[in-house]
């Protein structure tokens, strides 16, 4: 089975439209992803891929990022505000669009970056992308592991009930919160793919904010935490900029973005609209 991981998504009556658009672009098979920060399982990755930065030179999320938002503070009271603000979107197409932004891994990415790049990708269409983003989830996911495991921060649903956009299973609510891994990662790869489309960029890191909202509005994290993934995002790509490797993977992913321009497929235009909503409205 080629990587990518799913979180199972409860998609609620009135989203079909949104469902069958998940169902016409997602060919990557999938399974089920185990906790990021959990110390009893962890999430895989992809298979027969290392990370680009040894772990010699791992930047340190800990003293990075410090502790996440005490009781009492402004931050948690807006966490707080917003976790119950969003409970509100349940049963709504952005609902469904975090649902499916639940979705984990670099063919999951790939799928969703797809309209802010203008172009399909997918992993017979961009085999170059797919291993640059396989190797970079697996820097990404050790990095901001190492705050996870040091803060233990609880879910939000976990601390204050509430539906969330997946299921509820027993390893999520023991899993940790601070930094987002999902955030982490898409804001990298947002990094990553404007590097490769600069004239994208604007599109592109818009999309990753959608992303990482997502997290919030699924209830499976406070917003500090996703603003936590992407300074955890900011120094993971900063380390990989000395990495030869790295720096050879994003021409050949450039040249392989040149050829899918000149000759390949047009996006999802209904994914496209959904995300275009989606990024008018910031969920806080």
């Amino acid at each position: 089975m080629k990587p990518g991981w799913v979180i199972s998504a409860t998609l609620i009556a009135g989203t079909a439209a949104l469902v069958a658009v998940v169902g016409a672009s997602s060919a990557q098979p999938v399974v089920a992803a185990p906790p990021t920060g959990d110390s009893t399982v962890a999430r895989p990755a992809p298979a027969a891929l290392e990370g680009y930065i040894a772990p010699a030179d791992m930047p340190n999320s800990v003293r990075l990022l410090g502790p996440p938002p005490s009781a009492g503070s402004g931050t948690k009271a807006g966490d707080l505000a917003t976790y119950q603000a969003t409970r509100g979107l349940e049963g709504t197409p952005r609902w469904a669009l975090a649902a499916r932004d639940a979705e984990f891994g670099p063919a999951p990415m790939m799928r969703d970056f797809s309209c802010a790049m203008g172009v399909k990708l997918d992993t017979e269409s961009a085999p170059a992308l797919y291993h640059l983003l396989g190797r970079v989830v697996v820097d990404a996911e050790t990095i901001g592991r190492q705050a996870k495991n040091t803060f233990k921060r609880p879910r939000p649903f976990v601390e204050n009930g509430g539906a969330i956009c997946v299921n509820p299973e027993a390893w999520l609510a023991k899993s940790y919160s601070y930094p987002s891994g999902h955030s982490t990662f898409s804001w990298t790869a947002g990094l990553v793919l404007a590097e490769i489309a600069p004239d994208r960029a604007g599109e592109i890191l818009s999309r990753a904010r959608v992303y990482g909202e997502s997290r919030v509005v699924c209830g499976v994290h406070y917003a500090s935490d996703v603003q936590a993934g992407r300074l955890v995002a900011a120094t993971v790509f900063s380390a990989l900029q000395s990495h030869p490797a790295f720096q050879a993977d994003i021409q050949r992913a450039r040249s392989e973005l040149a050829r899918l321009r000149a000759s390949g497929s047009a996006p999802d235009t209904a994914a496209c609209r959904i995300e275009a909503e989606a990024a008018a409205s910031p969920v806080w």
